[in-house]
């Protein structure tokens, strides 16, 4: 009974916060963690950005970002693998918190992916990094609001956003499956932003010091014998012992870095250099609150208004911003209400529509491609030109080596073209976990040909190189030759598909 009353104070607690209303979207604006513009022409200071199309050399970026530090490293990410480009990242970072630069890091603790758990922050923690967590919630409801952003800054001045999480499927590196995917580096006012953004996460409760569970609890509710007591302990102890021993020598493990750097500077630097610096005249940097749980989103007025900002800009942009084509990338097309009437207004307005996005073949997620296949065809005959991944390496940048080559592609990049000067590139998926759960952020430039040229030719290349889909079961590629509207799939991922049809159907809102 007394449990019951706890919980339900909880719950009471919860909901009369969640009444706090936050303020109305255009004071928001004004809240500079969570929305901010730069006209150059106005302010007299410029934004430089830089697109990353490629893994090996976006890692390379980081690297160099992080070496050049001289006061502060800010970092936050949805994932961050335990493999060669998450140890990699480590062993820079701890070369320079030794050398005194203040490392902070936020790490999403999603029980269903999370790698570097409290037994990795306790390995870092020695040497001066602070690694953190973000929603540590356990509870099926609050635990879907998860951060999804995607961080690295230095000294408030420069910064890398966009799809990439940290690891190795990312940066071109995996031999078995890798992202086509794409980041941008910027440099002034819009890294500051990016960097209080960091700030106003690092400081929110949601954000919790990790720790490694007492090793000593009290275990008399389970065990009323003292022996049995003694052995559940001990068994504990030595699982807690053997967690924290892996994540320490895993941290410490040195092998591999010295001769992957080497590999990577080799290959990535030629591709970085072409990559050109450019000036954007206008730049918004906006991020969704931190925050956001399942008691918030019943009960506070214009939820979606005041916590989900990233949302809110991009239809703004969309609906305003879009000249004769509007162009989106996103690994997953999932088509909610607002999203429907947002993309059917721009057809009825005469103007295009050219989506890229993943085919079953080179999707990792098969509920994902039982929606994105069951809606697709109606889109395609309303005008909704669809091109999809072939599930191959597209060969536009050179990776590691030949079997990274061979290896099963997907595309991972969120992106959106509103006309040939204006562009977004951040972290936001079209699909219901993004509108409404994970926090999101990205940035827009607007009045610069070349920026949003040199995306867009990218992004042309990526999906030349994939099919288009016709109609039903009919997809083409560059040349007009019919081929697999799968994307390549094998039998096994067909029907592994189809098998998810209803449970996909069912699982929709939450995807």
């Amino acid at each position: 009974m007394k449990g019951l009353i706890v919980l339900g104070n909880i719950f009471l607690m919860n909901i009369l916060a969640g009444l706090v209303h936050a303020a109305d979207y255009e004071a928001l604006k004004k809240e500079y963690p969570y929305y901010a513009h730069n006209d150059t022409a106005v302010t007299g200071v410029a934004n430089e950005m830089q697109m990353l199309h490629s893994g090996i050399a976006s890692l390379l970026k980081r690297i160099d970002l992080i070496r050049k530090a001289k006061k502060r490293i800010s970092i936050e990410y949805f994932i961050w693998e335990q493999d060669s480009a998450g140890l990699l990242l480590f062993h820079e970072l701890i070369k320079r918190a030794k050398e005194g630069i203040d490392v902070r890091i936020i790490l999403d603790k999603s029980i269903t992916i999370i790698e570097m758990d409290e037994f990795f922050a306790e390995a870092v923690a020695k040497y001066g990094i602070d690694l953190r967590h973000y929603n540590r919630a356990l509870d099926p409801s609050t635990a879907q609001f998860r951060t999804h952003r995607k961080i690295l800054v230095i000294d408030g001045e420069e910064g890398i956003t966009g799809g990439r999480n940290i690891g190795d499927d990312y940066f071109d590196l995996d031999e078995v499956y890798n992202f086509l995917d794409r980041d941008i580096y910027v440099k002034g006012p819009m890294a500051k932003a990016m960097q209080d953004s960091f700030d106003a996460y690092w400081n929110d409760s949601i954000v919790k010091k990790s720790r490694v569970l007492d090793t000593n609890p009290s275990s008399n509710r389970l065990h009323r014998d003292a022996r049995e007591r003694r052995r559940y302990q001990a068994h504990k102890d030595e699982v807690l012992e053997r967690l924290r021993r892996e994540a320490k020598e895993w941290i410490e493990s040195h092998e591999e870095a010295a001769p992957l750097v080497e590999r990577v500077e080799k290959i990535a630097r030629p591709i970085l250099n072409k990559y050109p610096v450019l000036s954007c005249p206008k730049a918004t940097y906006v991020s969704d609150k931190p925050g956001a749980n399942f008691i918030k989103r019943l009960f506070v007025k214009k939820y979606k208004e005041n916590f989900r900002v990233s949302r809110k800009v991009l239809f703004d942009f969309m609906k305003n911003k879009t000249g004769d084509t509007l162009y989106l990338a996103s690994p997953y097309f999932m088509l909610n209400k607002a999203w429907q009437e947002a993309l059917s207004d721009i057809l009825r307005k005469g103007k295009d529509i050219q989506v890229f996005t993943n085919s079953l073949g080179s999707t990792d997620a098969f509920y994902v491609a039982a929606n994105f296949y069951r809606i697709i065809p109606k889109w395609s005959a309303a005008g909704v030109q669809t091109f999809i991944h072939d599930s191959r390496y597209d060969a536009i940048d050179p990776v590691l080596n030949e079997t990274v080559e061979k290896a099963r592609w997907g595309m991972h990049e969120k992106t959106q073209v509103y006309n040939d000067n204006s562009f977004y590139v951040g972290t936001y998926n079209i699909d219901n976990r993004s509108d409404f759960y994970n926090a999101e952020m990205g940035v827009f430039c607007e009045g610069s040909p070349e920026l949003t040229k040199d995306l867009l030719d990218d992004m042309k290349l990526r999906k030349e190189k994939g099919y288009v889909i016709v109609d039903e079961n009919h997809a083409v590629n560059k040349s007009g030759e019919n081929v697999d509207y799968y994307g390549n799939a094998t039998e096994k991922q067909v029907k592994i598909m189809k098998a998810m049809t209803i449970p996909s159907l069912l699982l929709e809102p939450l995807m």
